[in-house]
């Protein structure tokens, strides 16, 4: 962990790093349907060639109602990725440029049932990760839990770029995060803007 914080920094602090800024939001949705708008900013640095480096920071806010039983779950995310990503495609007006790499995110899950409370039928609802889980019941003492989890996982992005000005290019990129427990998978689309040589 200590080592994905000091390439973090020390990316941040090169004077390399700062060839181009990207600032993005989009739309996320976990595998247990909770959806909302992420936030991210990078900072993509050319390595050799077509082949680039990027460092993330990135927090999504997603949350979801399951009517059938009456629980609203919501996620905070804080990640911190890096990948590595190659121009397939360069031109004046358009790149195309895939991305792949590891994530360390860091999840902090919240449940509550709605009323009504400790009446029949029973409502149940409940998320299982490694030795601990988010579980949620119509009586009123088991209505509202939570808990946290960090853990490693992969990036996978499709980056878009098209240009606006010559330092400014506007992003839509698609992305898949899974991870090696169903339950934290999300995917969705990032847009954003990249300023170019900064």
């Amino acid at each position: 962990m200590k080592y994905c914080f000091a390439l973090i920094i020390t990316t941040f602090f090169l004077p390399t790093a700062h060839s181009q800024l990207e600032i993005s939001t989009g739309y996320a949705v976990n595998k247990k349907l909770a959806d909302g708008a992420p936030i991210h900013v990078g900072y993509d640095f050319k390595v050799k060639g077509r082949f680039y480096s990027k460092p993330q920071i990135g927090f999504k806010y997603l949350s979801h109602y399951n009517d059938f039983v009456g629980a609203t779950i919501k996620v905070s995310i804080f990640e911190l990725h890096q990948t590595i990503s190659y121009e397939v495609i360069k031109s004046k007006a358009y790149i195309l440029k895939p991305n792949a790499g590891l994530n360390y995110r860091f999840y902090n899950w919240k449940g509550k049932m709605e009323p009504p409370y400790n009446t029949l039928p029973q409502r149940a609802y409940q998320i299982v990760f490694r030795d601990d889980r988010l579980r949620l019941n119509s009586f009123i003492e088991d209505s509202e839990d939570k808990y946290s989890v960090s853990n490693f996982g992969f990036t996978f992005q499709l980056q878009n770029q098209f240009r606006l000005k010559n330092k400014v290019w506007f992003h839509i990129t698609p992305f898949l995060e899974p991870d090696y427990h169903s339950s934290q998978n999300t995917g969705g689309c990032y847009l954003g803007v990249i300023l170019k040589n900064i």
